[in-house]
């Protein structure tokens, strides 16, 4: 299918993502790449937070609730700034603004590229396990009419089980499915590029400004640098595949600048109200949270670092007594709410189970090459990181060491997941990210982009200095600056090729594909005419006969491999093919209209084994009846009751 398929999906995405938080942002006094980068934190404040209260008032999910919330988020942040007394905040200087727009295209276009090279046609899905739940939980929101976090466990847990899952991704993908006619595949496709290339960039460029400054140089290398690491966002895209983690961590380096710069730590470039910026702040961490908790904890831990810094330039400023009694207890508390919150928010025990990957000294060298994956080493990132970070801890000034910081808290979380061989300690550590060093992983390149950004500066300065005599020897310097830039970018495009290709056929259909095969995609895509809307549809989800689920808008046994089956829905899975009249599955299939059987072989993902004895031999049961079938795959008609 076309990609220009996807061109309205992508436009409905970007408007739901920018221009409600636009709006708000420049209510609240942003201007310029702030304005831009909190648009999108903002609007995802205002999906989830419209998303918690339609259930309550039987709404169903559509536009109408997302703009009645941004409405009442807009006057409430009017009001704010009314009450603040704060003054319209000072134009960008139209070089700074050319110079940012320039950066964010550039990044744009690269990961746009890329993207589409990954996913080929906009109609593929990522052929992985957890895209099950992700494309499926779409679906389910757009049947039910809700899309609160509260009830979307409910389609894998129906006793209630799983009273929360972070659903902002589903939320947005749903809104974007509805609104542009789109199938939830294109949907997912367009929104995830939406997010890449224009949430990620803007927002890193922020946290870029904010650390080390808006120069031109400094402003051009982070866009080029924030496109090219493999590690974020095409990793997040792979690996799992963690949509609602990619789409959090996409927002984190904004509200991370906001946070270095109400602390005090930002790079003096900035001259914004405290009071706005704290309401940018907590406006957005509500769209964080539900995206994914695993990025509000990864803001905790890299906020306390810079209060921790902050506390410690303030005690070195010898206080008088009032003051130092009253920032340290403020100090003192927020420590252990950010304990609390890091207890609370650990998941189960049972979902902590990663194993460590490798010895210490490897997770050391990936987390300094930026390569813990793909087997290459993005080498224009990695230089300009060290000179940058040399150059920053030279300086030594807080502000200047504290982007250094915390890139190695995150490059010693990453190793402690991937390596550490104490369990206690590395599950007390790391918990709250599953003990998944990937997920730690992605959070590198956030800290990675600006120091590596500087780092681009003090290349170009240094080259000024040897190379530039006299004034008139500007131009050539430039211009052999510019050669250079573009012949190592080509290089490091090049290398990611072997990113690109190794994820790519990961988002391919085939006859050997890990999840949905050519031929189960074909059955399923003739659902719609053979099986009757009010069906459901049995099959093991482990072998991708869920996947009907959000293909053909058919109701299915296991929309999800993690599941708590009902009394009747376990009775169809272990007595479905042996089903007669007056059975006891014939009366569970009567009550739960489970008609039809999906017949995907016994190829599972990740190469499980499951046996559902009522799943087991259906071409011999005298209980079913064939529909249809496309090479291996086989739709079946319950007749036997």
């Amino acid at each position: 299918m076309s990609w220009a398929s996807a061109v309205l999906p992508a436009i409905t995405a970007a408007a739901l993502l920018l221009v409600p938080g636009y709006i708000i942002a420049r209510i609240i006094a942003l201007r310029g790449l702030w304005a831009w980068a909190f648009a999108a934190p903002a609007s995802a404040t205002v999906i989830v937070l419209a998303s918690l209260w339609t259930p309550f008032v039987s709404m169903r999910w559509t536009l109408l609730p997302v703009g009645i919330t941004a409405l009442v988020v807009m006057a409430v942040a009017f009001v704010l700034r009314k009450a603040l007394r704060v003054e319209r905040a000072a134009r960008p200087s139209a070089r700074s603004g050319r110079t940012t727009l320039w950066a964010l295209l550039g990044a744009g276009v690269i990961l746009t590229v890329q993207l589409v090279l990954i996913v080929g046609d906009a109609n593929n899905i990522s052929q992985s396990f957890d895209n099950i739940f992700h494309l499926n939980a779409v679906r389910y929101i757009m049947d039910t009419g809700s899309a609160s976090p509260m009830t979307i466990g409910a389609m894998t847990s129906p006793d209630g089980g799983l009273w929360f899952y972070p659903d902002g991704w589903h939320a947005l993908v749903a809104l974007v499915a509805e609104t542009s006619g789109a199938s939830i595949m294109i949907a997912s496709n367009a929104t995830m590029i939406v997010v890449a290339a224009v949430v990620w960039p803007a927002s890193v460029l922020l946290l870029t400004r904010v650390t080390v400054g808006g120069h031109r140089v400094v402003t051009l290398t982070a866009g080029v640098v924030a496109a090219i690491i493999p590690v974020f966002p095409i990793m997040m895209i792979d690996y799992g595949v963690l949509y609602p983690y990619f789409l959090a961590v996409s927002l984190l380096p904004a509200v991370l600048a906001a946070t270095i710069e109400l602390l005090g730590l930002g790079s003096r470039s900035t001259r914004l109200h405290r009071g706005m910026l704290f309401v940018a702040l907590l406006g957005s961490l509500p769209g964080v949270v539900i995206a994914h908790p695993g990025a509000f904890v990864a803001w905790i831990v890299l906020a306390m670092a810079t209060a921790t810094l902050a506390y410690a330039r303030f005690l070195r400023e010898r206080p008088a007594r009032p003051a130092l009694v009253r920032v340290s207890v403020f100090f003192v508390l927020t420590l252990a709410v950010a304990a609390v919150a890091w207890k609370v928010l650990k998941p189960a025990a049972e979902a902590r189970g990663w194993p460590v990957e490798q010895s210490v000294g490897q997770a050391i060298g990936q987390a300094l090459t930026l390569s813990p994956t793909y087997g290459n080493v993005t080498w224009v990132p990695v230089v300009l990181l060290i000179v940058g970070a040399a150059a920053l801890v030279r300086r030594w000034t807080l502000r200047s060491v504290l982007p250094v910081v915390l890139y190695a808290i995150v490059a010693i979380l990453y190793i402690v997941a991937s390596a550490m061989p104490w369990p206690t300690l590395r599950d007390l550590i790391t918990a709250a990210w599953y003990n998944n060093s990937p997920r730690l992983a992605a959070l590198l390149p956030m800290l990675v982009v600006p120091i590596a950004a500087y780092g681009g500066h003090v290349v170009a300065a240094w080259v000024r200095r040897v190379a530039v005599g006299e004034a008139g020897a500007r131009r050539p310097v430039v211009a052999v600056l510019a050669g250079v830039a573009v012949v190592l970018l080509g290089g490091q495009l090049y290398t990611n090729q072997q990113a690109i290709r190794y994820v790519s056929a990961v988002y391919a259909y085939s006859d050997e594909s890990r999840l949905v095969s050519t031929d189960e995609l074909e059955l399923m895509e003739r659902l719609p005419e053979e099986v009757p809307e009010d069906a459901v549809i049995a099959g093991s989800g482990w072998t991708g006969a869920g996947m009907a689920y959000a293909f053909a808008d058919r109701r299915v046994t296991m929309p999800h491999v993690l599941m708590e089956f009902t009394d009747d829905e376990q009775l169809i899975l272990d007595e479905l093919s042996r089903a007669e009249p007056g059975s006891a599955v014939c009366d569970a299939i009567e009550r739960t209209g489970t008609t039809y059987v999906l017949d995907f072989g016994v190829d599972e993902i990740h190469g499980a084994k499951h046996e559902y004895d009522g799943l087991r031999r259906l071409a011999a049961s005298d209980a079913l009846t064939l529909v249809d079938s496309e090479g291996s795959a086989k739709l079946y008609e319950v007749t036997g009751c």
